[in-house]
C-alpha cells in the first residue's frame, strides 16, 4: 500500500512539472515586454552602469513626436513593443557626439539605455493597450541620422510619418463621418513598405490619441469577428452589409503597382479609405508619394477622391 501511495505522489509531481513548463510560454506571450528578456523584446544587457549593475539597451524607431520631444517609439519585436518618452533632460548622443534632444527626428533609429531597476519592462500578465511610459527610466539615448550605417534610409525611412499624414488628412475629409466615434481602427496590414506590427500599432495609437478616440489595429473582417460591427442590411436581405455605430475604420492599401520611379526617384503608390457603413465612406484613390532628394517623404498627391 505504501509503494502504491508513493507512486501516485511521484506521478502527481511529474504532471505538475509538465504543466508548469507549458505555462511558461503562455506567460511570456501575455506578459509583453520583459526586463532583460532579449528573446521576447530584443532587450539586451549592456555594459555595467556606474552603480555596478547591468543596464538594458532597447533598440527602437522614433515613429512620431520628435518635433516636440514627446517621442512615440516602436521596438523591434511584437505588436505591443511600443513606448512613449519625454526626451527633455535625457542625455542624447547623435552619431557618437553629444547633442540636444532637438536633434532627434522622426524616422531615426535609436538605442535607449535604461537603468537595470527601472521596472518598466516587467510582465503585466495581460497584453498592453497603451504604450509603456519610459519617463524616468532612460539614462541616455544614442541616435543615428539618415545615411549612417545604423540608419541607412531607403524608402521605408519615416514611412510611419507619411502614413500619419495621410490618416490625418483622411480624418478631415467628410468630417461628419467621425461624429460620435469612440474607436478608430487603423489597418496598415496591406500598406506599402511592410511596417512591423509594433510600427503599425504605434501609428494607430499616435493617430487615435491626436483625435481623442481609442486605437485599434483590426481589419474589416476582424472587426466583424470580434463583434464591433452591426448589421446594416434589413432582415432577410439577400446581401450582407455591416456598419460601425461607434467607430471608424481607416486603411491604407498598396495599389497594383506599389512601387515605381519618377525621375529616378523611388515612388510609393497607395489608396486610402475611411469607412463607417456602406453609405458612409470616403476614398483617396491612386495616391503617389515621391522620395525626395533630401531623403524624406515630404508630401503625396491624390489621383482621385470619392464619397459613398
Amino acid at each position: 500500500m505504501k509503494q502504491r501511495t508513493t507512486a501516485w505522489i511521484l506521478l502527481g509531481v511529474l504532471l505538475l512539472a509538465s504543466c508548469a513548463k507549458k505555462a511558461q510560454p503562455e506567460a511570456a506571450r501575455l506578459g509583453g515586454a520583459l526586463a532583460g528578456a532579449a528573446e521576447a523584446n530584443d532587450v539586451s544587457e549592456n555594459a555595467a552602469s556606474s552603480a555596478g549593475k547591468a543596464a538594458l539597451t532597447l533598440r527602437a524607431l522614433i515613429v512620431d513626436g520628435a518635433e516636440t520631444g514627446n517621442l512615440i517609439l516602436a521596438g523591434e519585436r511584437g505588436v505591443y513593443d511600443v513606448y512613449t518618452l519625454d526626451a527633455s533632460g535625457v542625455p542624447v548622443m547623435l552619431d557618437g557626439a553629444p547633442a540636444e534632444a532637438s536633434a532627434l527626428r522622426d524616422g531615426m533609429r535609436v538605442e535607449l539605455t535604461l537603468g537595470a531597476e527601472s521596472g518598466v519592462l516587467t510582465p503585466t500578465g495581460v497584453a498592453a493597450v497603451t504604450p509603456a511610459a519610459l519617463d524616468g527610466a532612460v539614462e541616455s539615448v544614442a541616435a543615428y541620422s539618415l545615411g549612417t550605417r545604423e540608419c541607412p534610409g531607403g524608402t521605408t525611412y519615416d514611412l510611419c510619418g507619411l502614413y500619419l499624414q495621410v490618416l490625418n488628412d483622411l480624418w478631415e475629409k467628410d468630417a461628419g463621418l467621425n461624429g460620435g466615434a469612440k474607436y478608430a481602427s487603423v489597418d496598415l496590414s496591406a500598406a506599402p513598405g511592410g511596417l512591423s506590427e509594433a510600427e503599425q500599432f504605434a501609428v494607430a495609437w499616435a493617430f487615435a490619441r491626436a483625435h481623442g478616440v481609442e486605437a485599434l489595429t483590426l481589419t474589416y473582417d476582424e472587426l466583424i469577428e470580434q463583434g464591433y460591427l452591426s448589421d446594416a442590411a434589413p432582415k432577410g436581405a439577400e446581401w450582407e452589409a455591416y456598419q460601425w455605430a461607434d467607430g471608424v475604420l481607416l486603411r491604407i492599401t498598396a495599389d497594383e503597382w506599389a512601387e515605381g520611379e519618377t525621375y529616378s526617384l523611388p515612388v510609393v503608390k497607395f489608396s486610402a479609405e475611411k469607412w463607417r457603413s456602406p453609405l458612409g465612406a470616403y476614398f483617396l484613390a491612386h495616391c503617389t508619394a515621391v522620395w525626395s532628394e533630401l531623403g524624406t517623404w515630404e508630401s503625396y498627391s491624390v489621383g482621385a477622391e470619392a464619397i459613398a
